[in-house]
């Protein structure tokens, strides 16, 4: 800064100390007042006053949010008030403020002429902008979506389905197992040999080999499917499927 370049206190004042007295009291932990004194009508020192910021104990999303600070610091840098960039970020989606702030730099930097960035800023961000998608991307978009949809709606079907088979499993285990223990020993015994016999020459022989009675009626879903056939109509499983 030369010696000349504020030969007015006014340009001092405004440019230099309420600039920074804003910058500082809005964004540190310090703040800072001063005091002009004045010989005559004429300021000749300013004395300063320098205090703990209240501001820094209050939670601030636009100050303590490091992306939601950039904006507000994008809209400040082309003229914007600062008490208006922070009424933007707070009502309008981060990245409608982000392509606003982006589409400006790279027109300013095309030397397209805007004779107010912050007025052309506010209204490109309250306005929305933003290319909207051609009629066919819009028709892609919502295919893709209906295809999700579909996709989601099949896997929660496959899981009903799936929950559905684990529920009629585990019926049809417990009619099974119900009726053989309530069968004394002698006809239990006359029963599994029945059904070992009957397995022989229904189902393969390294399945039929699973069935040993007890629990193995239900050890496979082939036996268990043979079982359900083969047990007495009066099987409560069976019942319940008629």
């Amino acid at each position: 800064m030369g010696p000349d370049d504020y030969r007015f206190y006014k340009d001092l004042r405004v440019r230099i100390v309420d600039m920074a007295r804003r910058e500082i009291n809005a964004k540190t932990d310090i703040a800072f007042e001063y005091e002009e004194i004045k010989e005559g009508r004429k300021v000749v020192a300013l004395r300063f006053r320098i205090t703990k910021n209240p501001r820094a104990d209050t939670p601030d999303p636009l100050r303590d949010d490091p992306r939601l600070a950039r904006l507000v610091a994008r809209l400040t840098a082309h003229g914007m008030a600062e008490e208006a960039a922070r009424a933007i970020v707070q009502a309008h989606e981060p990245e409608l403020v982000e392509w606003a702030t982006s589409d400006l730099a790279r027109r300013l930097k095309g030397k397209e002429k805007i004779e107010n960035p912050a007025g052309w800023l506010r209204k490109a961000i309250e306005e929305d902008w933003r290319p909207q998608p051609t009629l066919f991307a819009q028709e892609q978009a919502q295919a893709r979506e209906n295809e999700q949809k579909a996709e989601r709606e099949r896997l929660d079907q496959e899981v009903k389905t799936a929950e559905g088979r684990k529920a009629d499993a585990a019926r049809e285990k417990a009619a099974i197992m119900a009726f053989i223990d309530g069968l004394p020993e002698d006809e239990r015994q006359a029963l599994e040999q029945g059904f070992r016999e009957h397995l022989a020459s229904t189902v393969p022989a390294m399945v039929a080999k699973r069935f040993a009675g007890g629990e193995t009626w239900c050890a496979d879903p082939i036996i268990r499917a043979e079982a359900i056939a083969y047990l007495p109509k009066n099987l409560e499983i069976r019942q319940s499927k008629t």
